[in-house]
């Protein structure tokens, strides 16, 4: 009897350590399948609000959860699940080579759900597409595109027009699309566009996106391309429309900067004002933007000024923390060239000759350079680079132009400059060999003074404080 009921014991105990055993696989493979469905839907819920990247990160843990499954039960009854949510998870994720297989095993297994398997072929041809198999993935996306579920049919458009812009038939995407606006492929329609050079596809796709206030760094890009191609009215266009739509002031900000320097390097000084006192408003006080704004819209003023003093005076009202931004510095480094060089004191002008093609040449000083030209001229008739000065002047001033050309050929007719307006060989004259020499001479000189202050001004002071005082 004590045999019979200690067998029993053994056997219970067997019994129950199976099911305990059987209870944590089963445990352990559930919570798989469900990790990874919850996943996918997370993935879902992302894939509608047209945010492909999140959601890749998510059909990559489904992925990851799916694959576990099918590695430790290959056998599984809910293997066809699993490799549905391996195969759609790996392919939306980016990981096409280990998608493929599993996604074509899905499809042939008898027992699969009719709205998984159109999702699994959209999953397909998204790699397709991903691996530049455009003819197949367009013909499997094309069947897809009208099937019962709203979402999958709108992932199969999203996909198909994907595949048909990168084959460069940019006229078939809006046919795919519709009226729908996906997420991202408007961005990804805008850089092929830009490629191409479709500017007037740009700018109707940029006034879309304003519409909708949908802005991305995107569009700073595109409008420096629209700018560049010359296409002022378009980049305007765009401007306006993201000010209707009243998206971010940081956003605006950062685009009226953009142009506003655009305009600015291009010698726009009006219309860079402009963009650049509402990048300075959107920026709010005390940012760097509205730092760099207020440095540009400082610049504007300086260019205008026609002497140093009126240069000062410019200066004097920058608040300090704009002089330290660093468009300030550059252009105070070549405030200080200048001034070195029309500072020195010599008999040639070639110093103050400089001095006017720096502020011309690297400020865009146009009435300053202008006046020291003058001043070599007229206050150094005689040195060698006189007639220089006057011809230089004049391409600075149109309406006096010929005046001072006239000066040139009356006053200084054996020189290079004479000899260039009366059409004939400027390199016959003696001061077309020796003043050259004589520029690179005073240039050389105010270089190494210059480049000397600049390393100083640019290396921090050291701290004062002893090693054994700082906190």
């Amino acid at each position: 009897m004590r045999r019979v009921a200690s067998e029993c014991r053994r056997v219970w105990r067997a019994v129950t350590r199976l099911s305990v055993l059987v209870g944590v696989t089963g445990c352990v493979y559930f919570n798989g399948i469900y990790n990874a469905n919850e996943a996918a839907r997370s993935g879902d819920v992302r894939l509608r609000r047209g945010n492909d990247v999140d959601a890749a990160a998510f059909f990559q843990l489904s992925a990851a959860k799916a694959e576990s499954v099918l590695l430790r039960y290959p056998q599984s009854s809910r293997r066809t699940q699993a490799l549905y949510l391996a195969g759609r998870g790996a392919a939306l994720a980016g990981q096409c080579e280990r998608a493929e297989g599993r996604l074509r095993e899905f499809l042939t297994a008898p027992q699969a759900v009719r709205a998984d398997r159109e999702r699994a072929r959209v999953a397909l041809g998204a790699c397709e597409v991903k691996l530049a198999r455009l003819p197949s993935a367009r013909a499997r996306l094309d069947s897809l595109v009208d099937v019962a579920d709203p979402e999958t049919a709108r992932q199969a458009r999203l996909w198909a027009a994907r595949a048909a812009l990168a084959a460069g038939d940019r006229d078939a995407v809006a046919r795919y699309l519709g009226r729908a606006d996906d997420g991202a492929l408007p961005w990804e329609l805008l850089q092929s566009s830009l490629t191409a050079q479709d500017f007037v596809r740009v700018e109707s796709l940029l006034v879309q996106r304003a519409v909708r206030a949908d802005y991305r760094d995107d569009v700073t890009r595109a409008i420096r391309e629209l700018w560049m191609d010359g296409r002022f009215d378009a980049v305007e266009h765009v401007v306006q429309g993201y000010d209707a739509a009243r998206i971010r002031d940081a956003n605006r900000a950062a685009m009226h900067f953009a142009v506003g320097e655009l305009n600015l390097r291009a010698g726009r000084d009006s219309v860079a004002r402009q963009h650049l006192l509402a990048a300075r408003t959107l920026a709010g006080r005390d940012t760097l933007l509205e730092r760099e704004s207020s440095a540009r819209i400082a610049f504007i003023a300086l260019v205008r000024a026609s002497t140093l003093r009126e240069v000062d005076t410019v200066l004097a009202r920058q608040d300090s923390a704009v002089k330290r931004t660093p468009f300030a510095r550059r252009v105070n480094e070549q405030l200080l060239l200048v001034r070195l060089l029309a500072q020195t004191e010599e008999p040639t002008g070639a110093s103050l000759y400089l001095a006017a093609e720096v502020a011309r040449d690297s400020l865009r000083a146009i009435a300053l350079s202008r006046t020291m030209f003058l001043r070599v001229a007229r206050e150094m008739p005689g040195a060698p680079l006189a007639p220089q000065a006057w011809y230089a002047a004049g391409l600075l001033a149109p309406d006096s132009a010929e005046a001072w050309n006239a000066r040139v050929r009356s006053g200084y007719p054996n020189s290079a400059v004479a000899a260039w307006l009366r059409g004939e060989d400027p390199a016959s004259r003696t001061d077309f060999t020796s003043t050259p020499p004589l520029l690179q001479i005073r240039w050389d000189d105010a270089l190494r003074v210059w480049t000397d202050s600049v390393r100083k001004l640019r290396t921090p002071p050291k701290s004062t404080v002893k090693p054994s005082e700082r906190p």
